[in-house]
C-alpha cells in the first residue's frame, strides 16, 4: 500500500484535505496506536451515519461544496490547475479502494492486536471517482449544495437550504391566468438567456402572487430560489458575487416588500435593481411581491400636505418603476371567486351540488371577510376534512 499520509499531504485542494473522513485516513496510518484505533473507528462511524459506501462519500465530497480551486479552473481551464485537480483525484481515488479488512488488518499488525479483538467494517462499493464527471456535473450544477436543493434562504451571510419548500403547482392555480402567464413568459425568457425583467407582482392578499413564483420554481429544474428578507436586503451585492458564474437560474425572491420611510434597505434596493454599482447577474433576476402600490408608506404628514404630496408620491414609485414588469393581482369578484372554488373542488373530487358548495363558499367568504383564491382554497381545505 502506498504511503497514504504522504499522498494526503501533497494534495492540492483544501476542501479534500480537511474533509474529516480523510484526516481519518491520514491519522489510521499514525504511530500511535490510540489515535489509529479511534480514527479508524470514527471513519466508520462516519460511513454508517450517512449510510454511505466508502466510494459513495468520496465522490459526493468531490462536488459536496464550493470548491475554490475547481471554480477558478471552471472560469479559466488552466491545464495547470486541471493537473492539479486530477493528482487530487487520483488521490481520492486510491483512498476510496482501501478495504476496511485492509486498514483493520494494518492497524493489527503495526501495534499487535489479537484477533479476539472485533474491528467495525464498511463498505467500500464501487462508485467511479471521475474528474471528468465531476466537471461535468459541477459545469451544469455548480455543486450538490446547489444542485440536491430547489430553495434557500440569505442570512447571516450564508445560504441555508430550505428543507420543506411548498410544493404547490402551476396546475393548483387557478384563474389569473393573464398575470401567470406573463411571469411564465418572463421566466422561460430568463432561463433561456433572452432579455427579460425583473418583476413585482402588487396586488391585495391572498391572490396567489407568492403561490405563482413558488409554482414556477417547481415546475423548471433549471430554477432555484433565494428568498431574501428584507433585513438581508443590505447584503444583495454578496449575493449577487456569490451566485455570480453557476450555471443554475437563482430567483432573488424578496417577498412582502414594505418599506418605511428612512429605511436604508429602500435606497440601497434602488440601487441594486439599477445597478448601478455592482451589475445584477445574467443567471439572476429579482422578483418581489407587495400589497402596497408604492411599496413606502405614505406618512400622515404628506398627506395633509399637499403641496409637497405630488413629490412625495413620485419618490415612492421611484423604486417600483425600477421593476420592467409589473403586474396587478387583484381580489376576485363573487362570480370569479366561485368559478375558482368549483375548480379546486373538482380537482379535489368533493361530490356537492354546485349551488349547495356555492352557498357554502359564500358563507365562509363572507366569515373570513374577503374573497381571494386563498380563501376558495381554505374554504375547500375545511369542507375536505369534514
Amino acid at each position: 500500500m502506498k504511503d497514504i499520509r504522504l499522498l494526503i499531504s501533497s494534495m492540492v485542494t483544501t476542501q479534500f484535505k480537511n474533509d474529516e473522513a480523510i484526516r481519518c485516513f491520514y491519522h489510521i496510518f499514525s504511530d500511535d496506536k490510540e489515535k489509529a484505533v479511534n480514527a479508524y473507528s470514527r471513519l466508520c462511524e462516519l460511513l454508517l451515519c450517512e449510510g454511505k459506501t466508502l466510494s459513495d462519500y468520496i465522490s459526493a465530497l468531490t462536488v459536496r461544496d464550493e470548491n475554490a480551486l475547481f471554480t477558478e479552473y471552471l472560469r479559466t481551464h488552466s491545464e495547470l490547475l486541471r493537473y492539479n485537480i486530477r493528482h487530487d483525484f487520483a488521490v481520492l481515488s486510491e483512498i476510496a479502494q482501501i478495504s476496511a479488512y485492509e486498514l483493520s488488518s494494518g492497524i493489527r499488525s503495526r501495534f499487535g492486536i489479537p484477533e479476539n479483538i472485533v474491528f467495525p467494517m464498511y463498505d467500500n462499493g464501487n462508485s467511479e471517482i471521475s474528474f471528468e464527471q465531476a466537471e461535468k456535473y459541477i459545469e451544469s450544477y455548480g455543486s450538490s449544495f446547489f444542485a440536491n436543493n430547489k430553495a434557500f434562504i440569505y442570512e447571516n451571510e450564508s445560504f441555508e437550504s430550505v428543507e420543506h419548500f411548498d410544493k404547490i403547482k402551476l396546475s393548483d392555480l387557478k384563474n389569473y391566468e393573464v398575470q401567470r402567464n406573463a411571469v411564465i413568459e418572463n421566466t422561460l425568457r430568463f432561463i433561456d438567456g433572452k432579455r427579460h425583467n425583473n418583476v413585482l407582482l402588487y396586488g391585495d392578499r391572498g391572490t396567489g402572487k407568492s403561490c405563482t413564483i413558488k409554482a414556477i420554481v417547481n415546475e423548471y429544474s433549471e430554477l432555484r430560489i433565494v428568498l431574501v428578507p428584507k433585513y438581508s436586503v443590505l447584503s444583495l451585492y454578496r449575493i449577487y458575487d456569490k451566485l455570480r458564474g453557476l450555471p443554475l437560474k437563482f430567483i432573488l425572491f424578496l417577498d412582502d416588500m414594505q418599506f418605511s420611510d428612512g429605511d436604508p434597505e429602500y435606497s440601497f434596493l434602488k440601487q441594486a435593481l439599477e445597478g448601478s454599482v455592482n451589475v445584477l447577474p445574467k443567471n439572476c433576476v429579482i422578483y418581489a411581491t407587495t400589497n402596497r402600490r408604492h411599496i413606502v408608506k405614505e406618512t400622515l404628514s404628506e398627506r395633509a400636505d399637499e403641496h409637497n404630496a405630488a413629490d412625495a408620491r413620485d419618490e415612492k414609485a421611484s423604486l417600483s418603476d425600477r421593476f420592467g414588469l409589473y403586474i396587478t393581482f387583484m381580489s376576485p369578484d363573487k362570480t370569479t371567486y366561485l368559478d375558482i372554488v368549483g375548480k379546486i373542488a373538482d380537482d379535489k373530487g368533493i361530490d356537492i351540488g354546485r349551488e349547495e358548495l356555492f352557498a357554502l363558499a359564500e358563507r365562509f367568504a363572507v366569515r373570513k371577510g374577503n374573497r381571494s383564491p386563498r380563501t376558495a382554497r381554505q374554504f375547500i381545505d375545511s369542507f375536505d376534512s369534514e
